[in-house]
């Protein structure tokens, strides 16, 4: 049944689709993916929960897949997340003294009823803690993916619960970083295959787009960005499943899925035309939730800034930072600066 409500691609953007859909997911146990055994969850490895998020990219389901995998695996997680009545905001800069939340304003994907946000703080001696927030005072908003989101001043936030984050701030982080490039890596090979496909049908002047050397030469330059995209992705999932993460594996993945983001939906829409941008059209229901994702979970400017700051500070020098992966260099939580 979930399957085949994915498979419908005019329902991606009518809001009746989520309810349905959330619990279509919730019966599957998606969810659980990365959730301990010991919990009740599944107890799986971050690429099959990549998988799931890269499958989840490629229909554009309009529900935060991202939150909905990394919620169920965090301490405060009530059953609230069922219901869909808990939200995951990745909000970088938060700032913890005592029971008062300060920092940037808070931002959080909506899947149902949301009645608490979990975000990730900092104290005054740089130790995390998961907050939960009553999301009561947030004002309701839209993301550019046309998807409801809430949005709520720290200084209004009221505590519920801390506890500190026993996966630690950086752990939080990275997951959520690479799950969102694979919910990107999957938007963008539908983008492709949708480009493709109409550029290989659509006629000018008599021959198919597809023929034109310059038509070519764009696709395949997508092409690449999103081939590069999926090596630097796959390592980095890799390195995290064996325990072997490092800053630089990660923070590439993400800054290079928003690069290939920017190039792959730019290609689709040239190619298309305005009616890539149509309600009738499936395609922006898929660049317009990449360019959601490149903010989302690490910035890609802020992603290539901790990565430069990062190699000029390796005292071996830029290449040893690229390959020696016993590099210490401390630039983690740069998603968070």
């Amino acid at each position: 049944m979930l399957a085949r409500r994915l498979e419908d691609p005019m329902s991606r953007g009518v809001e009746a689709l989520r309810p349905g859909l959330h619990a279509e997911a919730i019966e599957a146990g998606l969810p659980l993916a990365l959730a301990p055994e010991s919990d009740g969850g599944l107890g799986g490895s971050l690429f099959e929960a990549g998988v799931i998020a890269w499958r989840w990219g490629w229909h554009a389901a309009p529900l935060p897949i991202v939150e909905m995998l990394l919620i169920p695996s965090l301490p405060l997680a009530s059953d609230e997340w069922m219901a869909g009545n808990l939200t995951l905001a990745s909000t970088p800069g938060l700032e913890l003294c005592g029971d008062a939340i300060s920092g940037q304003v808070i931002e959080a994907p909506v899947i149902g009823e949301i009645s608490t946000v979990l975000a990730i703080a900092m104290d005054a001696e740089g130790h995390s803690w998961l907050v939960e927030i009553d999301a009561m005072p947030a004002e309701k908003i839209r993301a550019l993916s046309g998807e409801p989101w809430l949005r709520l001043d720290p200084s209004e936030a009221r505590l519920r619960a801390k506890c500190p984050c026993p996966v630690g701030l950086d752990a939080v982080a990275v997951r959520g970083a690479l799950l969102t490039s694979a919910a990107m890596m999957g938007a963008m090979a539908r983008i492709l295959e949708i480009t493709i496909e109409y550029a290989n049908i659509r006629k000018q002047f008599g021959k198919p787009l597809g023929k034109f050397q310059a038509v070519q030469h764009m696709i395949a330059e997508a092409a690449s960005e999103h081939v590069v995209a999926q090596a630097a992705l796959a390592a980095a999932i890799e390195a995290e499943d064996g325990g072997k993460s490092r800053p630089l594996l990660w923070q590439s993945a993400k800054a290079q899925a928003g690069r290939a983001a920017t190039v792959v939906s730019a290609a689709g829409h040239q190619v298309l035309g305005a009616i890539g941008f149509t309600e009738e059209h499936v395609l922006h229901r898929y660049s317009k939730r990449l360019w959601t994702w490149r903010d989302e979970w690490g910035r890609q400017t802020v992603c290539e800034a901790a990565i430069g700051r990062a190699a000029c500070a390796d005292e071996h020098g830029l290449w040893s930072h690229i390959v020696d992966d016993t590099s210490t260099i401390a630039n983690t939580g740069a998603l968070w600066a």
